[in-house]
């Protein structure tokens, strides 16, 4: 969500919404974490990571050597890590929804450090206007 959030003038009038795990109490920390101000929902149950086919990962795929090196370039940025409160093996996703609603595209992640890069997501955006 920082790479979107530092590009949202390249989003036009598309409207970024986090979806999270995070119980609802820790919200506002997590929008202050991640210096964002688009909405953040928390889907506590998992209901919506399940209908997208989200699970969890492996240890392997979690904790593989691109998100160890994500979390060392963080290190060297000054950023600090905080001890997670959530469940770390639960995977991400990324997702297009349309005007009407209807779900147009999801990327799937095979560990954190893949996700698609967000040039990527501001074109399928833009392909849904079109």
């Amino acid at each position: 969500m920082i790479a979107v959030r530092d590009h949202l003038d390249r989003l036009g009038d598309t409207l970024p919404v986090v979806v999270t795990f995070t119980d609802r109490r820790y919200l506002a920390e997590y929008r202050t974490h991640l210096a964002i101000d688009f909405p953040i929902v928390a889907d506590t149950d998992l209901g919506l990571y399940r209908a997208l086919g989200i699970g969890r990962g492996s240890l392997r795929q979690v904790w593989s050597p691109g998100t160890m090196a994500m979390y060392a370039q963080l290190l060297r940025r000054g950023r600090r890590l905080r001890r997670p409160v959530d469940d770390t093996r639960q995977l991400g996703a990324d997702a297009l929804v349309d005007r009407n609603g209807t779900l147009a595209r999801v990327w799937r992640p095979s560990s954190p450090d893949a996700r698609p890069p967000v040039a990527e997501l501001i074109d399928a955006a833009d392909d849904l206007d079109r």
